[in-house]
């Protein structure tokens, strides 16, 4: 298999916070809440590799991760243990958390109207927008949260 730098994710609807975090973590993850087998199917005939929980699943398709654990925490060092996760921070926050897309960076004056003014005064090289779903992302203590988090877990 390819390094994860270069692998694709698609996350079952059991994994959604998994998916949510492996995006922070700058990891390309499709999730969705359900899929057909047809589109599984064709998600991984795009070379992705799938990350369930169901035991019938991981016997189904090629490239497979089976988690079996409950708590993100342990999710994600299943996921670490089957391929070595990246520990490069420069790509984290760089996926929108919601869609999955590349955020971009705004100028100063697209950001003006759709972020809070502290937000604004306070980072304003530093905010980014999803241009699929059209929100803005930021580091504030949210983002701090999830860094400490992530920390705590060992990442």
């Amino acid at each position: 298999m390819n390094t994860t730098k270069q692998m694709l994710f698609v996350v079952d609807s059991m994994l959604g916070k998994l998916a949510r975090y492996l995006r922070i973590m700058g990891y390309d993850t499709i999730y969705q809440k359900s899929y057909s087998e047809q589109e599984l199917s064709e998600l991984a005939a795009e070379g992705r590799v799938l990350l369930t929980r169901s035991t019938v699943r991981a016997t189904e398709y090629p490239h497979v991760i089976f988690i079996d654990k409950d708590l993100v925490k342990d999710q994600l060092t299943v996921f670490d243990s089957n391929l070595s996760l990246s520990r490069d921070q420069e790509k984290w926050f760089t996926r929108c958390s919601i869609c999955n897309s590349p955020l971009s960076k705004v100028d100063r004056e697209g950001a003006q109207a759709h972020v809070p003014d502290y937000v604004f005064f306070r980072y304003p090289e530093r905010i980014q927008f999803c241009p699929v779903c059209e929100r803005y992302y930021w580091p504030g203590t949210h983002r701090e949260r999830m860094l400490a988090r992530l920390k705590d877990w060992g990442f």
